[in-house]
């Protein structure tokens, strides 16, 4: 950041410094090892900050392959990515779930939680399943069997997403190279557009990405975006003994209340 920096930007850079000094002292475990509280507004601006740098480098990959004679085949109502698990940290779920709560978003909001339902049923189990996979080859054969539910994400509305300013980073990085067709197969090789520069950026931002999930919610593992920001919306309003209204089938208590 440079100097002339807005005020509020050079805060949330000495917020990202404290949680980065706190993640690298030295502790007998990690699962110990105490991080700074960060305020709702603090960890959704850091994301906004990490985001803007994405869509930098993502413009200049777009340009970069346009040079190249090269056709990056997403566009507007392209949606096939759009039935994939897109696990988040719970950074990314706040940012999307503070994005909703505002007035003005309210018929955004009300569309999203009444097609939440469609997607859980159509997906069930698979929605945990894919994040508690116990390694990669798992993860893979659960992802796959995911796919091929062709489950829209209830954030998704006649082919464009309703969260688009603030979707998750991995839903800005993703495209298809040449053409989407592979998209739509449960099983299809992308072709993509290697880009130093992205890949690079992702893989750094990934250590703030960590500590700052670790900081909001110790000791949990990531979510599906629905199932995460449909529980921030609805945490206010649960009681622990109800059903979870993320539709698992467990008591709030035990499933996103614990």
């Amino acid at each position: 950041m440079s100097e002339t920096a807005p005020p509020d930007r050079e805060r949330l850079l000495q917020v990202a410094r404290a949680l980065a000094e706190a993640a690298s002292a030295p502790t007998r475990a990690a699962a110990r090892r105490r991080l700074p509280v960060v305020a709702a507004a603090d960890a959704a601006g850091l994301v906004a900050i990490l985001h803007e740098q994405l869509d930098e480098a993502i413009e200049r990959r777009a340009g970069d392959a346009a040079a190249a004679g090269l056709v990056i085949a997403c566009g507007r109502g392209c949606n096939a990515c759009c039935s994939t698990p897109v696990v988040v940290g719970e950074h990314e779920a706040l940012a999307v779930a503070r994005w909703l709560a505002q007035p003005e978003r309210a018929q955004v909001r009300e569309r999203f939680l009444a097609r939440y339902s469609a997607w859980r049923e159509a997906l069930g189990a698979l929605i945990e399943h894919v994040v508690e996979a116990p390694d990669e080859d798992e993860r893979q054969r659960r992802g796959a069997a995911y796919r091929e539910r062709h489950a829209m994400c209830p954030f998704n509305e006649a082919g464009d997403c309703t969260v688009y300013p603030v979707r998750p980073a991995l839903c800005r990085k993703a495209h298809a190279l040449g053409s989407s067709a592979a998209c739509d197969e449960p099983d299809g090789e992308l072709d993509t557009f290697a880009h130093p520069e992205v890949e690079a950026l992702y893989e750094e931002q990934e250590g703030l990405r960590t500590v700052l999930h670790h900081a909001l919610r110790p000791g949990r593992i990531g979510e599906a975006l629905p199932k995460a920001v449909l529980r921030r919306l609805t945490a206010s309003a649960a009681f622990p003994n109800q059903p979870c209204a993320c539709g698992s089938g467990l008591k709030h208590r035990r499933c996103c209340g614990a």
